[in-house]
């Protein structure tokens, strides 16, 4: 499908509901259109309070990463994605109380925007209204991505900000202040370079286990028609080291957000979305330079973290934008867990026009399912299981944003926790966040409320915690009945609210975050 395919689907759907004496609208939601709008305010360790005491184990400090602006003078960024990064961060001291900071990233993207008054020409996720001439379009390919407003993430104790690129920005976690621009040198490879970017990675690197190291990937292109391009396995010792792991030459670079590793394999799912540099040029934005297609078939490439190996094992089509948590069996088979999608389609979730259609937003353009994948490295067989939902959260099986407690990383496990979409067909404004129990379906539970418009959760456990799920769960939530914007905390437990914080200014949506046990 071509890089319009989205596009057309949204358009699809609204003429449809259009042509409807009675089209549904997603209208019992207060306020939920402002979640999206800018927020130019900047705050520093402002403190809070919360409706309860806070949990006294409770120490260290909550990033999350998300657009702050979208738009600049004149112009508008078509997709969420692309508005300007904005960090919010809660810390913890330990002693009771709590401090609330956000601020820019001070990117060069954000800063030559603000100096011209208008969006300067930088690739973006999916472009701009008005859109760039020709000479910017040309400009913007050749600066690349700068916008780092996906992730956070700790290299050695320094604090970074990232998208799917190679560089990423470093953060003060103490104060939010950008601290600069981190471009690492890539590793030394045996292929050629010559023609080639470096450019493209994912904004969820994932730790290696038992070391202090984090593994990450990187797609290199190549402008030759006719040449391979390259796929890498990248260990991470620091804020600036990098060390190859593995290596190898492929036909098309297939769009990767996430990927899995266990003690001695790294995941990858490489599902067909392929980006064409070429494409990418002409329209100015990544999803211009994107293709699905939807005949071909899902490649995971299992790679072994001591020797570099590469194993390639063929499944049907699928697209995955976020993996959760992998690990190894007794009889050496992988497991991992992902919610699977029909298409890529759910980023249109976030073009701003859907976003602001309470028609249109009605429907889900792609429903995620979460998904059991078992990997036989010995017969190459995959097996997929789609996991059933339990009869307290009959929505879980669509969870997305998923997360879990991080002490059972490469292991095996009983919980995920994530967020649900229009989780009862009303619309996008309808958002569950849910329990998913690996163990036992009838331990799957959510929790909603009525015009509360819920992000992303993290779990942060309890030091010394003797269940799997001892500890708290957070989400940033705007409240549509006061136009406020709030820390939730939830039992993990139970799935019921035990705290909240409402903040000096509305929070826009915002996409991921992590807890760090230092308070910095």
């Amino acid at each position: 499908m071509d890089k319009i395919s989205t596009t057309l689907v949204l358009l699809g759907i609204s003429l449809a509901l259009c042509g409807a004496a009675n089209p549904p609208q997603d209208d019992d939601c207060p306020n939920f259109d402002e979640w999206f709008f800018s927020n130019n305010a900047t705050f520093e360790n402002h403190p809070i309070e919360f409706e309860h005491p806070l949990p006294k184990w409770l120490r260290g400090t909550l990033i999350r990463n998300g657009a702050g602006q979208v738009e600049m003078g004149n112009r508008k960024f078509v997709n969420f994605f692309d508005g300007y990064a904005k960090l919010n961060s809660w810390r913890f001291p330990g002693n009771g109380s709590a401090f609330f900071s956000t601020k820019f990233i001070q990117s060069k993207v954000y800063t030559e925007s603000v100096a011209k008054g208008d969006i300067a020409p930088f690739l973006t996720f999916e472009g701009v209204v008005p859109p760039f001439g020709e000479v910017e379009r040309y400009e913007s390919f050749l600066l690349n991505m700068d916008n780092t407003v996906v992730n956070v993430f700790n290299y050695s104790n320094k604090i970074v900000a990232m998208n799917d690129i190679w560089k990423v920005y470093e953060i003060n976690p103490l104060n939010l202040d950008t601290l600069g621009e981190v471009n690492p040198p890539t590793p030394p490879t045996q292929y050629s370079n010559l023609f080639r970017l470096n450019v493209m990675s994912t904004a969820h690197p994932v730790k290696e286990y038992g070391t202090p190291h984090t593994f990450d990937i990187l797609n290199t292109f190549s402008l030759m028609p006719g040449t391979k391009e390259r796929l890498s396995v990248i260990r991470v010792t620091s804020l600036t080291g990098r060390e190859l792991v593995a290596e190898w030459e492929i036909d098309r670079t297939s769009y990767m957000h996430s990927f899995s590793v266990t003690p001695n394999y790294v995941i990858l799912l490489a599902a067909p979305y392929y980006v064409n540099m070429n494409d990418m040029l002409k329209y100015a934005s990544v999803v211009g330079g994107m293709a699905w297609n939807a005949q071909d078939n899902a490649t995971f490439y299992v790679v072994e973290i001591k020797t570099g190996k590469v194993h390639t094992l063929v499944t049907e089509n699928v697209f995955v934008v976020h993996h959760i948590n992998a690990f190894e069996l007794r009889d050496g088979k992988i497991v991992l867990d992902v919610p699977a999608q029909p298409n890529p389609y759910a980023f249109s979730l976030y073009d701003l026009a859907y976003i602001h259609n309470k028609t249109a937003r009605v429907n889900l353009i792609a429903k995620p399912v979460l998904t059991r994948y078992t990997l036989d490295l010995q017969t190459k067989n995959v097996q997929r299981l789609s996991l059933a939902s339990g009869p307290k959260a009959p929505c879980v099986g669509a969870l997305e944003m998923p997360v879990f407690n991080e002490n059972y990383r490469h292991m095996n496990y009983c919980y995920i926790y994530g967020q649900v979409i229009n989780y009862n067909g009303k619309g996008f404004s309808h958002i569950a966040l849910v329990k998913k129990n690996l163990c036992d379906n009838a331990g799957d539970l959510m929790y909603t409320a009525t015009h509360q418009y819920l992000t992303e959760p993290w779990f942060v456990p309890q030091p010394g915690g003797e269940d799997e799920d001892d500890g708290v769960l957070m989400a940033s939530a705007f409240d549509g009945d006061k136009g406020m914007s709030y820390l939730l905390m939830l039992d993990p437990k139970t799935m019921t609210e035990i705290n909240r914080s409402y903040m000096p200014t509305r929070i826009p949506f915002n996409f991921h975050g992590r807890f760090f046990d230092a308070v910095y």
